[in-house]
């Protein structure tokens, strides 16, 4: 008889512990988005919609958890049987799972924020620095630092199912980059370790500058000229999107776990 798959009981466990984690997450940014409302109310305090608030945060949330998905679960589940292919897949599909649930709560939130601001007729004063011109000028360095902090973004009030896409899709490169990191680390140690963050900034930043094309945004003087199909640019994303989870295989199919 056939012995049944593990890697969806992977998956299922591993996407709701780190759910737990994002609700925490996305509770205490409702928490802050709350005081900002206050403070933009009587203070005429600058303040972005829940949805531009998660999404600038999430980045660096789904990158950390990216690098505990290595640390925190490979040695449990492999010490427990499961076998490293399993721990792969079952990974995967949950980090999918969460990136596709992030944006739609962070959505969902957003529209109810707004219609109780238009219903109760709160002045808010919306936060004009947030914009996609962030970072289109400078030196490549600087681009990539910038990417971490400023990803292409579609905002939800013009286009909702675009703007869910694109941001579902930032934040799970994002931690797959976390996750990149995170075996390198704990694959080879310090030095591959520090290679593979380099590895994940050159990810970030081509991820960026094909989306950037393909949403009609602004992008480095450099790549001013490059005018690819949307349909190009996005296999290109994923075939990005293939290459780093092949990578992230190869480091993690035959490591050593550390009990």
């Amino acid at each position: 008889m056939k012995q049944k798959a593990i890697y969806p009981k992977v998956a299922t466990d591993l996407f709701w512990v780190q759910f737990f984690w994002a609700f925490g997450f996305l509770g205490v940014l409702l928490v802050v988005q709350i005081i900002k409302t206050i403070l933009s109310t009587t203070k005429g305090i600058e303040m972005n919609d829940y949805f531009d608030a998660v999404f600038i945060a999430a980045n660096i949330f789904m990158l950390v958890i990216g690098i505990i998905s290595t640390y925190g679960f490979l040695p449990y589940y492999v010490s427990n049987g499961v076998t490293r292919k399993d721990y792969f897949k079952g990974s995967a599909i949950a980090s999918v799972g969460l990136s596709i649930t992030i944006p739609i709560i962070a959505s969902i939130v957003s529209v109810i924020q707004i219609f109780l601001v238009n219903l109760i007729n709160l002045s808010i004063l919306k936060d004009s620095s947030f914009d996609n011109n962030a970072g289109a000028e400078g030196s490549i360095i600087g681009e990539i630092i910038l990417s971490i902090i400023f990803t292409p973004f579609v905002d939800l009030q013009s286009n909702w199912l675009l703007a869910i896409f694109v941001f579902a899709l930032n934040i799970f490169i994002y931690y797959l980059v976390g996750w990149l990191i995170g075996s390198g680390f704990y694959r080879f140690g310090v030095l591959f370790g520090l290679i593979s963050i380099i590895i994940a900034f050159l990810i970030i930043y081509a991820q960026d500058l094909l989306l950037s094309i393909a949403l009609d945004l602004p992008v480095q003087d450099m790549f001013a000229t490059l005018d690819f199909p949307i349909y190009v640019s996005v296999i290109g994303i994923f075939v990005l999107i293939a290459i780093t989870l092949w990578m992230i295989r190869q480091l993690t199919k035959r490591v050593a776990v550390k009990m």
